[in-house]
C-alpha cells in the first residue's frame, strides 16, 4: 500500500510540472479594440432622392495605427439575410437605389492584422417620395406631356420629369396623372393619360410599360379602337388626405373621344366591358360625351354627364351595374332644363364641389353653357342617385368681363364664386343674385394662367385655390391661395411657403395619398 501511495504521488507530482511548463509557454498580449460612435439608432431616406451620407468616429485602444490594415464593409440584411454591401470606405456616400422596405445595415470592421471583426448595426427605412403628394400633369417646353410631383412625405419639394424617366414613349397632349385609390389595394392604379395613350406606372418605381395601357383592361364588343382610349376623368376623385373615397367600391372612366366606362369594383378586377354612353331606346347608338363626369364628391354612386351629339345631360344611374344612360325628368317649374336641344345653349365647363346649398349633404356639381349671343349661364345641381336634383340657374351679368372667352373656371364650394381665368388675368365673378359683382387680381402678374383648382381633396373645408402660371424662363408656377371670407369682398391671400417654381406647364392637379 504504500508503494502504491508513493507510485500515485510521484505521478501527481509530474502533472503539476507538466502543466506549469505548458502554460509558460504561452504569450498572451492585448489586441486593438474598436469602438464605433456617430451612427444614428435608425435612418429613414427616399429611395432615387436621398443620399445616405454615415461618418463614424472610430476609437481604437492602439494609437498610430495604420488604417491601411482594416477593411470596412457596409452590409444590408433583411430578415437576417444578406442582400448587398453599399459601401466599402471608413463612410458611407450611397445614393439611395434600394426599394422601399425596412432593412438592417451593419458596419462591419476587419482588422486584417487580428481577423477581428467589430459591428454596428442601425435600422434603416427606405420610403419612395411619391407615396404622397400632388401631381401634377402638363407639357414640358417642347411641348411633350409631362408629370411632376409636389412630394409631401418628410419636406415638401418638387420631384420633377419623371415621365421621360418612366420609359415610355413620347406622349402629347397631357390629360391627367391620378392615382385611383380607394380600399381595394389591388384594384390601386396610378395612371398617366394623353392624347396619344394611358398607361399605368408602378406605383413605387414610377416607371412604365407599354402594353400597361388603359385599353388592355378594356373587353368591349363594341367596334372602339381600344389603342384610342385614354382616360380625361376617373370617378372618383379622392376624398380626403388619407386616401378615402365617396365610393370605393366602383369606378367610371370617361375617356377623351366621349366613352363613360362603369365597373364595381367590388371583388372583381379592375376590367372593364361595354360603355354606358347610350340610351336603352337605341342601344348601339353610342353618344359622345363631354371630357366631364359630374357626381357627388361625398358619396359616389351614380354619373351625370353631357351628350355632346344631342345637348343634353344624361345620368348613369348605378355605376357598374347600368348598361345604359337615362334622361333625368324636367318638370315645368325647373329652374333650367336636363334637355338643353331648345336653349341655344351648349356646355362650356364642369366640375364637382363640396358646396352643400339646398340640402346637398355630399356637394353640388356646377356648369358653364353660352349660347349662341356670347350669353353665359351658370348651373347648379346635386349629381346623386337615380334622379339628380337641380339646384339653381344663373344668368352671368354682363360685368363679367369676358367670361364667356375664359380658358379656365373654378368655383368656390364656400362662397356663390367663380373664379376664372382669360390669359393672364384672373377674374372672380359673384354671382349671387342681385349682388352680382366682378374681381379682377393684377397682383397675380403678367404670366399665361395654366390651371385654376379648388382644394376640394387635402383640406376641403379651407377650400384653397391653386393657380399654376407659366413662362419659358422661370418655368412652370404653382401657388396656394386662400379665399377671403368677408360678404361683401373678394379677396385672395398667398399661404406662406405655398409657391413651387421650376415646374412644368401645369394643366391639372389631383391627390396622392398612398403608396
Amino acid at each position: 500500500m504504500k508503494i502504491l501511495k508513493y507510485i500515485l504521488g510521484l505521478t501527481l507530482l509530474y502533472a503539476i510540472t507538466s502543466c506549469k511548463e505548458k502554460l509558460g509557454n504561452y504569450d498572451y498580449h492585448d489586441i486593438n479594440e474598436i469602438t464605433i460612435e456617430g451612427v444614428d439608432k435608425s435612418y429613414a431616406i427616399l429611395q432615387s432622392i436621398d443620399t445616405l451620407r454615415i461618418k463614424p468616429v472610430y476609437n481604437m485602444t492602439e494609437l498610430n495605427v495604420d488604417s491601411s490594415r482594416f477593411s470596412y464593409f457596409w452590409v444590408i440584411k433583411q430578415n437576417n439575410q444578406f442582400l448587398d454591401t453599399l459601401g466599402r470606405e471608413k463612410n458611407l456616400n450611397y445614393p439611395v437605389t434600394l426599394a422601399p422596405n425596412n432593412y438592417v445595415l451593419q458596419l462591419r470592421v476587419i482588422d486584417r492584422q487580428t481577423d477581428v471583426t467589430f459591428i454596428k448595426q442601425t435600422n434603416l427605412s427606405v420610403g419612395t417620395p411619391y407615396s404622397r403628394g400632388w401631381l401634377l400633369v402638363g407639357e414640358n417646353e417642347n411641348d411633350n406631356a409631362e408629370f411632376d410631383i409636389i412630394s409631401m412625405v418628410r419636406d415638401t419639394f418638387p420631384v420633377r420629369n419623371l415621365l421621360a424617366k418612366s420609359g415610355l414613349p413620347t406622349l402629347k397632349g397631357s390629360l391627367l396623372a391620378q392615382h385611383t385609390g380607394g380600399n381595394f389595394e389591388s384594384n390601386y392604379k396610378l395612371w398617366i393619360s394623353s392624347n396619344t395613350g394611358a398607361y399605368y406606372l408602378d406605383r413605387v418605381t414610377m416607371k412604365g410599360k407599354v402594353a400597361n395601357t388603359f385599353g388592355s383592361l378594356v373587353y368591349t364588343t363594341d367596334p372602339i379602337n381600344k389603342n384610342e382610349l385614354s382616360p380625361a376623368v376617373i370617378a372618383p376623385q379622392l376624398a380626403n388626405s388619407s386616401g378615402g373615397s365617396g365610393g370605393s367600391s366602383s369606378r367610371a372612366v370617361l375617356t377623351s373621344n366621349g366613352h363613360l366606362f362603369a365597373i364595381s369594383l367590388f371583388g372583381a378586377a379592375d376590367l372593364y366591358g361595354n360603355p354606358a354612353n347610350r340610351h336603352a331606346s337605341n342601344f348601339n347608338k353610342l353618344l359622345k360625351a363631354a371630357p366631364y363626369a359630374l357626381y357627388s364628391i361625398g358619396s359616389f354612386n351614380s354619373v351625370v354627364w353631357y351628350d355632346v351629339d344631342n345637348n343634353r345631360f344624361m345620368n348613369l344611374p348605378s355605376i357598374g351595374f347600368a348598361a345604359t344612360s337615362d334622361y333625368p325628368q324636367d318638370l315645368p317649374d325647373d329652374p333650367f332644363p336636363w334637355n338643353q336641344a331648345g336653349t341655344g345653349r351648349k356646355l362650356r365647363y364642369a366640375e364637382n364641389t363640396r358646396n352643400t346649398d339646398g340640402g346637398s349633404q355630399h356637394g353640388n356639381s356646377f356648369a358653364v353653357l353660352v349660347d349662341n349671343n356670347k350669353n353665359s349661364f351658370i348651373y347648379k345641381f346635386y349629381a346623386n342617385g337615380g334622379n339628380p336634383a337641380k339646384r339653381a340657374s344663373y344668368t352671368v351679368n354682363p360685368i363679367a368681363t369676358d367670361f364667356d372667352k375664359a380658358d379656365y373656371y373654378a368655383f368656390s364650394s364656400n362662397r356663390t364664386v367663380v373664379f376664372y381665368a382669360v390669359g393672364a388675368k384672373l377674374y372672380a365673378y359673384d354671382y349671387n343674385p342681385g349682388n352680382e359683382k366682378i374681381y379682377q387680381f393684377p397682383e397675380i402678374g403678367t404670366d399665361p394662367i395654366t390651371m385654376l383648382k379648388f382644394d376640394t381633396t387635402v383640406d376641403a373645408a379651407t377650400n384653397a385655390l391653386y393657380i399654376a402660371t407659366y413662362n419659358t424662363n422661370t418655368k412652370g408656377t404653382l401657388r396656394r391661395f386662400n379665399i377671403g371670407n368677408n360678404p361683401n369682398q373678394v379677396d385672395i391671400q398667398a399661404i406662406t411657403r405655398s409657391k413651387w417654381d421650376g415646374l412644368l406647364k401645369i394643366k391639372t392637379m389631383n391627390w396622392r395619398a398612398v403608396n
